[in-house]
Order: structure tokens, then sequence, then C-alpha cells
């Protein structure tokens, strides 16, 4: 039997990793000394569970949180997908939608729709492109789009490791 390198080993998380990671969702660009002050921890201590979560791959990367309407992309839109192959085949080339850089997510999904698509557009004409790339596809049947009108709550937003 192949032996797993430590990086592949699940990583065992505190209290003290998940108020890290808590903070971190909030604002990664938190200086290091007032997150361990407000962590109540040596600044060591947080940057060796930092780096030990990086290593694990608990923490993938860090990014910027987007206000995308106010780069002209104002549409934000869900398309849900069904599939002409069923199994391995079908799912597996849908990765292939991943070139159309308008898609800012793709799911497959279990129910009606194989699979769901959330995607960011300038306007009515470029969402009509994006569908009809997304159409083109030869794994693709057929599509129905639901515009998104109000977010009330966004993946950027999602911290499950928030103290009540």
């Amino acid at each position: 039997m192949k032996k797993k390198k430590p990086e592949e080993l699940p990583l065992e998380l505190d209290n003290l990793d998940f108020s890290i990671l808590s903070y971190l969702r909030e604002n990664s660009k938190t200086p290091i000394k007032k997150m361990a002050k407000e962590l109540n921890i040596h600044p060591n201590t947080l940057i060796q569970r930092i780096k030990k979560m990086e290593t694990s791959g608990v923490i993938r990367k860090y990014s910027a949180a987007v206000d995308y309407s106010k780069t002209g992309y104002d549409l934000h839109v869900v398309i849900m997908v069904k599939v002409r192959t069923r199994g391995k085949v079908g799912f597996g080339e849908l990765k292939q939608l991943k070139s159309i850089k308008e898609l800012e997510t793709i799911y497959a999904t279990t129910g009606l729709w194989d699979a769901l698509l959330i995607c960011r557009v300038k306007n009515r004409q470029h969402l009509l492109d994006v569908i009809k790339m997304i159409g083109d596809h030869p794994v693709v049947l057929k599509t129905s789009s639901s515009i998104i009108l109000q977010c009330y709550k966004d993946s950027a937003e999602f911290n499950p490791f928030q103290h009540d």
C-alpha cells in the first residue's frame, strides 16, 4: 500500500485553528501582530498555525472580494444544464466549460438538472453570447437561466468559524 505524504493526511483542527480561520475569512490582510493580540497568542504561534493549515491544504489560497457590478459585470445569472450523457463521461466533459471566462462556478448536481452554473456578464447581449457558448458545447442538451435580482449573502460572506 502506498504511504500518504504528510500534506495529504487530514489535519486535526482545534478551537484556535477555527478562530484563526474566522479572522482570515473576515480579512486575510489583518496584520499578524494584531490578529495574535486579539487571539491572545504569540505571533510566532499564529504564523506556525497558518503555515500548518496552508501546507495541509485547509487554506488553499488568499483572494480579494470583488464587487463585480463596479467592474461592468452587472448581471449575475444562474444557468441550469441538462447533459446529453449521464455518468462520468457527461459530467467529466462539463469541465471543458471552465474555458468560458464568464462562468464563476460550475457544479454537478442531483435533481432535475445535471449541472448548475453561476456566471457574471455585462448586459443581456453578453448573456445571450454566453448561453450560446454553453449550448454549443457537445455535452449540453438544454439550459434554463435565471437572473439573480438581489443577493442577500454570497460565498465571500460564508464563515462557519465565527463565534456567536
